[in-house]
């Protein structure tokens, strides 16, 4: 229930080893009794992609294979090698709690076919071992840099 002004938090009365908040402003009681996080394990749910984890999901080989396996598979489109063009496309894409990759997207382009080219290479990776949180798989989502360098 929010009573009084919640911009005015003096900070000695934030409790972090209970995770309750308690503010005094204006000379009303702000309350918030949730519990801690760090107290409670955390209920995971299958339909949820986390952006922090415990462990990483990571690509079959590590991290050594996967740079063989972009190195391997990524070809230069067409128009860029004309165009002379040279940068990298930011990729993000959820690995599920299978290691199955789904969702992505370009997240800063190079255009050129380069966009096209990166989705399809991350599309055609094999699953992934998944992220874990408390030892149990879960989907995360995840950012990959693809290079594109215009060679004679």
């Amino acid at each position: 229930m929010w009573v009084g002004h919640p911009e005015i938090i003096p900070m000695s009365k934030i409790s972090m080893d209970t995770g309750r908040v308690i503010i005094d402003a204006h000379k009303q009681l702000f309350r918030d009794d949730m519990p801690n996080a760090l107290q409670h394990e955390q209920q995971l749910q299958d339909n949820r992609v986390f952006g922090a984890y415990e462990q990483p999901p990571t690509f079959p080989g590590g991290t050594k294979a996967l740079f063989s396996f972009i190195r391997t598979n990524l070809k230069m489109p067409e128009k860029a090698k004309k165009a002379g063009i040279s940068g990298r496309v930011f990729v993000a894409f959820t690995v599920e709690d299978t290691g199955e990759i789904k969702y992505v997207n370009i997240v800063k382009g190079l255009g050129f076919g380069c966009d096209q080219e990166a989705v399809r290479l991350i599309n055609s990776m094999p699953n992934w071992r998944p992220g874990t949180i408390s030892g149990k798989p879960v989907s995360v989502r995840f950012n990959l840099p693809i290079s594109f360098t215009f060679e004679n």
